[in-house]
């Protein structure tokens, strides 16, 4: 039975859900695994590409100087696309900020001094914030209702890349650390179909939000979404900075409290890939809490010293999905999803700082360490 005229003009008129073409996703994971390892290759190579870079340019230069510019730059294009909202062309932004990472990683390939190397590190860094913040939202826009499943993929294929960084940093940091730079630049290039993913976040809003609720404005409608990303964020960066100092107080060995605090990046790692599979069928709103309770409670199993091993990882199990879920979530109930995912990327980075000086600070006054 044919539907009537009526009925058919308000289908047409209904918005179309926004699909990410393959070539584009698959690019997007490329782009993700580049910029993984450049990441955790500059922090992870200071001290190997130490002797280098003094020679090259000089003994009276602070290195961890290019970490502060890379992300510097990156903080730049995450408060730049969130202050331009609906007035980014974001159809164009994935192939020009691919460029732009492209561009700062060849020029601190080839830099002839120390400044122009501290610049390109900027402008690599610029690069990658925007690829960070343009492709999460677009895989969170892209995939329906498996949205929040490939933006853990997506976010995974990025831990696959740190994890990747150190030893690609120790191959060759004591030669040209550039070489690393001068790859990633190389293996970039390839991935320009990541251009494509523009589309899906050209695709005009629809007035409401998942299951016919309203969408919001960047504002206090997010504020429990910021304030989630806050906490998760400070979290996350707590466990990495005390957990090893935990352990000690306790009276592990060094060499055992590294093997715990790997086994929480590991956990971080397979969570991304395993427990969203397993809980899509559940909402958000479901999902979120018992990520968050599932964390606190292997915290406090954390607490007793020889079941820390043991705690830690489930930690990261639990933790994993939390952020990529949140990007979804806030990218399907905001008005200008891109703004929403920058303000929630700058909450992460403030419990970044925050929120570690406050554990410790708390966890001297009490006489923990």
């Amino acid at each position: 039975m044919t539907k009537p005229p009526g009925d058919a003009r308000e289908a047409a008129a209904e918005p179309k859900a926004p699909v990410m073409a393959r070539s584009a996703a698959v690019s997007a994971f490329g782009v993700f695994l580049v910029l993984g390892v450049l990441t955790a290759s500059l922090t992870a190579s200071l001290g190997a590409s130490l002797p280098f870079l003094r020679e090259r340019f000089g003994a009276e230069h602070e290195v961890g100087r290019v970490v502060s510019a890379y992300n510097l730059g990156a903080l730049a294009a995450t408060v730049c696309i969130g202050l331009l909202g609906r007035r980014l062309n974001v159809r164009a932004a994935p192939p020009v900020l691919l460029a732009v990472f492209a561009a700062g990683a060849a020029g601190m390939a080839a830099s002839p001094g120390w400044g122009a190397y501290l610049g390109c590190a900027a402008v690599t860094g610029i690069g990658y914030g925007g690829l960070a913040l343009t492709l999460n939202t677009a895989f969170a826009r892209g995939f329906a209702g498996n949205s929040v499943v490939m933006v853990n993929r997506l976010n995974a294929v990025f831990g696959i890349g740190a994890m990747l960084g150190p030893l690609a940093a120790g191959a060759v940091g004591h030669a040209d650390i550039r070489l690393l730079a001068l790859a990633a630049a190389v293996c970039a290039l390839p991935c320009f179909l990541v251009g494509r993913a523009g589309a899906v976040l050209a695709v005009p809003e629809a007035e409401s939000g998942p299951r016919g609720g309203r969408r919001v404005r960047v504002g206090l409608g997010l504020l429990p979404f910021l304030l989630v990303g806050l906490v998760y964020a400070g979290m996350e960066t707590s466990i990495g900075t005390w957990q090893s100092t935990q352990l000690v107080r306790d009276g592990w060995s060094t060499q055992a409290a590294t093997t715990a605090a790997s086994g929480f990046w590991a956990g971080m790692a397979i969570g991304r890939l395993v427990v969203p599979q397993l809980t899509r069928r559940l909402p958000g709103r479901t999902t979120l809490p018992g990520y968050l309770a599932a964390a606190l409670a292997a915290l406090l199993l954390a607490a007793v010293p020889h079941l820390a091993v043991v705690a830690y990882p489930l930690a990261g199990l639990a933790m994993a999905p939390v952020l990529p879920t949140l990007i979804a979530w806030v990218s399907g109930v905001a008005d200008v999803p891109q703004q929403a995912t920058s303000v929630l990327t700058l909450c992460c980075m403030l419990g970044n700082a925050v929120v570690p000086s406050v554990v410790g600070r708390s966890a001297g006054r009490a006489g923990r360490w």
